[in-house]
């Protein structure tokens, strides 16, 4: 709503809370865990897409997979933001229907009646399912400072996100239990969708991953402000394929939530000025020292 009602990009509207300088250390630790989460993305589509085209093609390579889901994400970023909506029609649109299909895939069907080893506490869920939604603060209002109605675009966005978490925990659960593991590509092809497969680990991961490289370039947009937010997407895209083939990102995945951690006492702060003390405007302050403190302690 921030994003919507001021037009500001989410490191952007952190200017209001903690000045200029201050939004710059932000949009630097955004860059850095987003280059990460595009890579992990990556490679995660990569290595499922490598299992599903093993099953059906006997055919793997993952550098390959890798170039190719790189290569997709910057065709959606050269497309713009402004212009994907009809791209997206086809694409997301497809991607829901055989969603709904994999769905119904798993359970009309007889489960596995192997025991899932993988466990989690119900703890660990819960913070699992807070975390998720509190990812994206950092990236949403790139995206709803574009809207057209402040109050339309955000219930929109909330249920929206809602909504389609909602759907693939479900079916998460249920494909893992129908298959017995949670292995993404042992599920797909359990279920026989065979090329159908395809296209949801590709398209999952494009739309997905896309969102990270885009806000990047939105976020150092933001130090530099005449910069290309189109090209910055593209470098981080490109940094992102090559970490993806040449570092072991599972190893960096615990830097990722470390960093990330950063972004929850961020928007409390910024959410308390906007909406409590209704500081809603950037002043000339280079840098707000009280609320620096207050975020890192």
């Amino acid at each position: 709503y921030i994003g919507a009602n001021s037009k500001l990009s989410s490191i952007e509207s952190t200017r209001i809370s903690f000045g200029r300088y201050g939004s710059y250390l932000f949009s630097v630790l955004n860059i850095l865990q987003l280059l990460g989460w595009t890579a992990v993305m990556i490679l995660n589509g990569a290595v499922a897409l490598d299992g599903v085209t093993k099953d059906v093609f006997n055919y793997q390579n993952e550098t390959l997979w890798c170039i190719l889901i790189g290569a997709l994400i910057c065709l959606w970023i050269i497309i713009g933001i402004k212009n994907l909506s009809t791209v997206n029609i086809f694409a997301v649109g497809a991607l829901f229907i055989f969603t709904v299909i994999l769905g119904i895939t798993v359970f009309s069907g007889t489960a596995n009646n192997k025991v899932v080893q993988e466990t989690i506490s119900f703890g660990a869920a819960v913070e699992l399912s807070v975390i998720m939604p509190l990812s994206w603060l950092p990236l949403i209002s790139d995206y709803t400072r574009n809207v057209r109605n402040e109050k339309a675009g955000t219930l929109s966005s909330a249920l929206g996100y809602f909504v389609g978490s909602t759907f693939m925990y479900i079916i998460g659960l249920g494909a893992a239990i129908y298959a017995g593991t949670s292995d993404i590509s042992v599920i797909l092809m359990s279920t026989g969708l065979g090329l159908m497969a395809l296209y949801i680990v590709i398209f999952s991961t494009v739309t997905t991953t896309f969102l990270d490289a885009y806000s990047a370039g939105v976020s150092f947009a933001n130090i530099k402000e005449k910069a290309d937010e189109k090209k910055a997407a593209l470098i981080v895209c490109i940094i992102g394929v090559i970490m993806a083939i040449f570092i072991p990102t599972n190893q960096y995945e615990n830097f990722l939530y470390l960093i990330g951690s950063v972004f929850a006492p961020l928007f409390a702060v910024l959410i308390t000025d906007y909406f409590i003390l209704k500081e809603q405007t950037i002043d000339a302050c280079v840098i707000k020292m009280k609320n620096m403190g207050i975020w890192a302690f």
